[in-house]
C-alpha cells in the first residue's frame, strides 16, 4: 500500500513539471503578438505602444482654419544711438518693400536675444539703381544698451492676413531634404506626410497642400518619430529618443 501511495506521488510530480516546462502554442503565439517598442511599417507608419507615447509626452493637435499674419526677416545695422530712440537700417527688396508702411510695427532682436519694439521710419529707394534693393529705416524706442553702433540686428515684419487658412503649430513642422512634412494620425499609426507650406510665423504655418481641416498631426516630440523612422529605413531596430528621466 505505501509503495501505491509512493508511486501516485512521484506520477503527480512527473505531470507538474512537464506543465512547468512546456507552453501552449496559444501562449507561444500571444507573446509573438506583444509589441515592444516603435515598430515601422512602410506604407502604415510608426506604430507607438501607449506607454511610449506617454514616456515622450506624444502631443497630437487639429489642423484648423485662421489668419496667419505672415511674417520676413531682415538683418538690420544700428548706425545711430540716442537717449530715447537709436536708428538703424538694411536692404530690401523691391516686393518686400511694397509690404511696407510707414509706422507699422517692427520687432528688432540681437543674437543674444535682446529685443525691442521699433516701427519702420522710413522706406528709399535712393540706392535701387545701383544695388537693386531699396533701403530700409528703422526707429528703436527704449533699445537695450547692447544695441550699441554697429550691432547688427534682425528685424521681424508682420504682414496683414485677410484670409482665413489651413494652420498648424510651427513646431509640428518637420523640414527634411525632401521637403516639408509632418506626421499625421491615421489610426494607430502615424504617418509622414509631405505638405506644401505658404506663410509662416513664429506660432504657426499655413499648409496649401497636404492637409485638411480635422486632419490630426503630431505636436512633439517631431524630431524623435523622425529619428525613430530613419533608424528603420537605413537597417536597424527603430527607437524613440526618450527624455531623461525628472526632466
Amino acid at each position: 500500500m505505501n509503495r501505491l501511495i509512493v508511486a501516485s506521488f512521484t506520477l503527480l510530480a512527473v505531470l507538474v513539471l512537464a506543465g512547468c516546462g512546456r507552453k501552449s502554442a496559444n501562449s507561444v503565439a500571444t507573446e509573438e503578438t506583444v509589441v515592444f517598442g516603435p515598430q515601422y511599417r512602410a506604407k502604415k507608419g510608426l506604430l507607438v505602444p501607449e506607454d511610449t507615447r506617454q514616456s515622450l509626452g506624444l502631443r497630437i493637435v487639429e489642423v484648423a482654419e485662421q489668419k496667419v499674419p505672415a511674417t520676413f526677416e531682415v538683418q538690420l545695422r544700428v548706425y545711430e544711438v540716442g537717449k530715447s530712440t537709436s536708428l538703424a537700417s538694411g536692404m530690401v527688396s523691391p516686393e518686400k518693400a511694397k509690404l511696407l508702411k510707414i509706422g507699422q510695427v517692427v520687432e528688432v532682436r540681437t543674437r543674444e536675444g535682446k529685443s525691442a519694439s521699433a516701427k519702420v521710419a522710413n522706406v528709399s529707394d535712393q540706392l535701387q539703381k545701383a544695388t537693386g534693393a531699396m533701403e530700409l529705416l528703422v526707429e528703436i524706442r527704449q533699445a537695450p544698451e547692447e544695441f550699441t553702433v554697429g550691432t547688427f540686428v534682425r528685424a521681424s515684419v508682420a504682414l496683414d492676413s485677410s484670409e482665413s487658412v489651413l494652420t498648424i503649430p510651427s513646431a509640428a513642422l518637420l523640414q527634411c531634404s525632401d521637403g516639408h512634412s509632418v506626421y499625421t494620425v491615421s489610426g494607430e499609426h502615424l504617418v509622414r506626410t509631405l505638405v506644401k507650406v505658404g506663410a509662416v510665423n513664429r506660432d504657426f504655418v499655413e499648409i496649401k497642400d497636404g492637409l485638411y481641416a480635422g486632419d490630426k498631426v503630431v505636436l512633439q516630440p517631431v524630431m524623435s518619430l523622425w529619428m525613430t523612422e530613419l533608424a528603420a529605413v537605413k537597417g536597424g531596430q527603430a527607437c524613440c529618443v526618450e527624455p531623461a528621466k525628472g526632466r
